[in-house]
């Protein structure tokens, strides 16, 4: 026991030499580093990387090809972000606009779901190995986790509220809605996905939370997920998260240095564009 506590305490001090390291070379250094590297990898804290948005650093961000290739690199999870249509259908893609990622214009919710079908990606990193991609709908994207096992979290957009039970229903058939993961932004929308499933991990986004902010997530049953690069703001509602036993986790990390630094303050969930399983 003392020899493990003495090891722990080792991989503290050289993650804390390691962030001067980092913060000094910030960028690319150390990002594309796979989490074997990470010091906690190799101690009981080990946390589960999400891959953003799929395996977006390879792939056009929240496409098919993005989440079979957070699979196959073995990623435990990843995250996709869903609106909602103007017929109430739930489509996977991360602006408000669908002009950044296809070769349309407008915003998602003046679509119908034929209608932004009928748009072609153009956008992301690896388009150029792609032909043919389109907006996903949710039930494609959850077909991936059928099919290899990995687990979705899920970003409410800007999507309308009516159609909430139509998700929850379409996790209970994919036989997710005990392991899915639902975040946000906008508290009203986890509130109202609260009040129809009281079970489901829900994890609240915040850029630097507070502690208001925690107190509100421990009333609602749920986790918070904040800004990495915020911590030095919200260190004082991460420890309170810590202490009161709120899930803890951080978006996005791209170096292992950093990744290791969230998980001394309690991450459990990191969700990166680089960091390899």
């Amino acid at each position: 026991m003392k020899k493990k506590k003495l090891l722990k305490a080792i991989a503290v001090l050289l993650v804390l030499a390691l962030a001067v390291v980092g913060i000094m070379f910030a960028g690319d250094l150390f990002s594309t580093l796979p989490s074997a590297l990470m010091i906690s990898s190799h101690t009981d804290s080990a946390p589960t990387l999400v891959a953003h948005r799929g395996l977006s650093s390879i792939y056009p961000q929240n496409t098919i090809p993005a989440f079979e290739g957070a699979a196959q690199y073995g990623f435990s999870y990843y995250e996709l972000d869903v609106h909602t249509t103007k017929d109430g259908e739930w489509v996977v893609i991360h602006d408000d606009t669908v002009n950044a990622m296809t070769n349309g214009e407008g915003e998602v919710e003046s679509f119908t779901l034929e209608e932004i079908r009928g748009l072609s990606i153009d956008g992301g990193n690896g388009i150029e190995n792609h032909e043919g991609l389109i907006v996903p709908t949710l039930s494609e994207s959850l077909d991936v986790c059928e099919e290899t096992g990995i687990l979705p979290v899920i970003e409410l957009k800007k999507c309308d509220v009516q159609y909430l039970p139509d998700l929850i229903e379409m996790l209970e058939d994919y036989g997710l809605s005990k392991t899915a993961k639902i975040i946000s932004f906008d508290k009203g929308y986890l509130e109202e996905y609260r009040k129809l499933d009281s079970e489901i991990d829900i994890l609240y986004l915040a850029n630097d939370p507070s502690v208001e902010d925690i107190d509100w997530c421990i009333a609602n049953n749920f986790g918070i997920n904040f800004n990495h690069g915020n911590l030095y703001k919200c260190l004082d509602a991460i420890r309170y998260a810590k202490k009161q036993g709120v899930t803890i986790a951080a978006w996005t990390v791209d170096n292992t240095i950093f990744a290791d630094i969230m998980v001394l303050f309690g991450a459990e969930y990191i969700t990166t564009n680089k960091i390899l399983p």
